[in-house]
């Protein structure tokens, strides 16, 4: 099977690139850093006999790369799953709503998303099995005055991606949506707190045992959810109070 990985050269990126080509499936990566993904191509077609495409793109300037994307899927065959692991966040989206920054992570974080996936959603329900699967954010869960704009894309993220799976449900398109606590990756990097970390390996190896299977929204790891519950039930009068 042929599966797009779009932001493939870092983090659970590279985990669910090596995951998916270590399963035996062929890949489409894109990933803007060209020497790195050049270099995971070439491991994952030596150590696993997997045929990759490597594409080097930045999706912030648009969406001329997949056109890239679709070139590669006729050389390789027919394409049966894209995968999202696409995110950016900065300290300076602090509430200060500088619209050059919520426009830059509301397109990394949403709109490339939205981009890619409804661009092959046709060739995808052709197929007998296919999936779509985004990455969102615990940060999305309730709104605070931090990471401003990357949980507001990462909300409207989670939003579409129930929606798509509405519309696929008599399709055989698998529609995903895992939802990450801190996973240990370089965007999580110097991070300080007392819950910890997940392993971006064990999830990649998830994602990849689990890609057609009907599961909506999935945490990562599984305890955020009974966190994100909690969070979400604390009265406003204290949350406003809270600083995290």
């Amino acid at each position: 099977m042929i599966y797009a990985i779009i932001g493939a050269s870092a983090g659970v990126g590279r985990a669910l690139a090596s995951a998916f080509a270590s399963a035996g499936h062929d890949l489409i990566l894109v990933a803007s850093d060209a020497r790195d993904l050049r270099a995971l191509a070439s491991d994952l077609e030596i150590r696993h006999g997997a045929r990759v495409a490597a594409i080097a793109a930045d999706v912030n300037d648009g969406d001329a790369y997949l056109d890239e994307v679709a070139a590669a899927v006729r050389r390789l065959g027919a394409l049966d799953g894209m995968l999202f692991p696409l995110g950016a966040t900065t300290d300076d989206d602090d509430g200060r709503f500088d619209p050059r920054l919520v426009r830059a992570l509301s397109r990394v974080n949403y709109e490339a998303v939205v981009s890619a996936a409804t661009r092959f959603l046709p060739e995808l329900r052709e197929r007998p099995r296919a999936a779509l699967v985004a990455f969102g954010s615990v940060a999305a869960v309730r709104g605070r005055s931090r990471n401003v704009a990357y949980a507001a894309a990462k909300r409207a993220l989670q939003s579409f991606f129930e929606s798509l799976r509405h519309a696929c449900a008599d399709s055989p398109v698998r529609v995903q949506l895992y939802v990450l606590g801190y996973v240990d990756t370089e965007q999580a990097r110097g991070l300080r707190s007392r819950i910890p970390k997940g392993d971006p390996t064990a999830l990649a190896r998830r994602v990849c045992r689990d890609v057609h299977r009907d599961l909506g929204v999935a945490y990562y790891p599984r305890f955020w959810r009974l966190l994100a519950g909690g969070v979400r039930a604390i009265p406003w009068p204290i949350y406003k109070r809270v600083r995290f």
